[in-house]
């Protein structure tokens, strides 16, 4: 059986929110407020907006196909432990001061 990865990309894009969360929170009141400074303007920003937004995943794509040698080393496993360790001391921060704006300590 076929793994069938190009239509679960697709049933994952169409039922991802954040792309109509950003159309209809931010794209569509660019959007007019640039079409009313005139056509130019209003494609200007669509084509700058998908250019950068599909130019921004290839080459994350591609820094990430070259960089396989580094997710694999030992250096990168420390510093991502590292990294989580200093994220459970930043929770235990927050959540105390947390604990103090409520007056509960």
């Amino acid at each position: 059986m076929k793994p069938k990865s190009i239509s679960k990309g697709i049933l994952a894009n169409v039922l991802n929110p954040h792309p109509y969360l950003f159309w209809f929170s931010v794209g569509a009141p660019t959007i007019t407020i640039a079409l009313n400074e005139g056509i130019e303007a209003m494609l200007a920003f669509i084509a700058g907006f998908y250019i950068f937004l599909v130019g921004s995943k290839i080459v994350l794509a591609v820094l990430v196909g070259k960089s396989k040698f580094l997710l694999s080393s030992k250096a990168y496993i420390y510093t991502i432990r590292f990294l989580g360790i200093l994220l459970c001391i930043l929770a235990v921060i927050l959540f105390r001061d947390g604990l103090i704006m409520m007056k509960i300590i």
